[in-house]
Parts: structure tokens; sequence; C-alpha cells
């Protein structure tokens, strides 16, 4: 690669820690503020100059402030990324587990947002109407990998039901650690919950 090339990518990869970093501190300004008044009572002009960004700058990253307060990185770990766990797990119980640890470690990278978030939905429950699309698009991301994976149409019954365990459990999860407010790492909350759903239904197995 020449010199002019290096330099380019160089500023390239500078233009997107920049992005993060402002898409962050909006989301961030959007949740603290919103503990401290009620979104009924939050502006995009007030998150904007929390965030040290005018409101143009605000509507370059999300729509609107509720967009801002729920954030656009709910289950982060995308579709390429689930397929590949669950094509490589050793079953389709232990690929489930790597997505749920796959999207823990994205999440203690941002303990304190992810905590912060938490707390906003648990106090403002009206909010969780907005997660739900996203939702829904990893329920359905999850189904495609485990239908690939058992040979069947990601719309029967048991790429269905093993998606919304999935997204049950790492629901569980999250809870239990926000509980604790971090005490204990994600990770092993993760461990314990996907542990019991593998032992229950070894369980159940062995009574048929």
């Amino acid at each position: 690669m020449t010199e002019s090339g290096v330099v380019e990518r160089e500023r390239g990869g500078l233009r997107e820690r920049k992005k993060r970093a402002t898409r962050q501190a909006l989301h961030d300004a959007a949740l603290r503020l919103t503990l401290e008044r009620g979104p009924e009572h939050l502006t995009v002009e007030e998150i904007s100059a929390a965030a040290g960004v005018s409101p143009r700058t605000f509507f370059n990253y999300f729509p609107g402030k509720e967009q801002a307060i729920i954030g656009d990185d709910l289950f982060a770990v995308e579709a390429p990324e689930i397929d590949s766990i669950m094509t490589s797990a050793p079953s389709v119980l232990d690929g489930m587990q790597a997505i749920a640890l796959a999207m823990a470690a994205d999440a203690v990278t941002r303990r304190e947002q992810v905590l912060l978030r938490w707390q906003v939905i648990t106090r403002y429950p009206a909010l969780i109407t907005r997660m739900f699309a996203r939702l829904e698009e990893f329920h359905a991301i999850v189904a495609s990998a485990v239908a690939v994976r058992v040979g069947m149409p990601p719309d029967d019954a048991y790429p269905q039901l093993m998606a919304a365990m999935t997204t049950t459990g790492i629901r569980v999860a999250v809870q239990r650690w926000t509980a604790g407010q971090g005490d204990d790492p994600l990770e092993r909350h993760v461990a314990e919950v996907f542990g019991l759903l593998t032992s229950e239904l070894t369980a159940a197995r062995g009574t048929y």
C-alpha cells in the first residue's frame, strides 16, 4: 500500500472513531437526562447540548429522542457472526450460549451504558416498545441460523422456539447482572442461565 493509501485509511479510521464517540455521547446524554427528568420532559436540543453537538448533528445519528434513549446497538451481534457461531458450535444449545456470550462480550465494554439503559427501561416501561423492532430482527437472525444448522425452514417450530429461548435467556442474564449492579461478570450470568437451560432440556430428553 502506498503512503497516501495508508494516510487515507488512517483518516477513515479516525472518522469512524469520531462518529462512534459522538453516537455514544448522544446516547449517554439521553440516558442520563431521562433518568433526571423523564422522557416526556426531555428535548433533542437538551440532549444535543449535553453531548456538545448541535441538534442538526443529532439528527445525523438518531431520528428522534426516543431512539437516542434506547440506542441502536441493542443485540449488536450481526447475522454473519451469528451464522458462523451456530454453524461451528458442537450443538444448537452450545450455539445459543455462544451467541449470548458474544453479546455479553460486547455489552461489558459498555457496562455503564447498559446499566443506565436498563434503569431507564425499568423506570419507563413504555419505552420497551421501541426495542421490539430490533428484538424481532435478532430473533429472525437466530431462527435462520438454527434452521440452516438443522436443515429446517426458519418458520418451523424448532428454529422459532430456539430463537425465542435465546432472546429470553439473554434477557434473564442481563436482568440478573443489572440487579447486582454488575458485581458479577455478565458472562457468569449467561453461563448460569444457559447451563440451567441445557440441564433441563437434557433431563427432559431422558424422560421420554
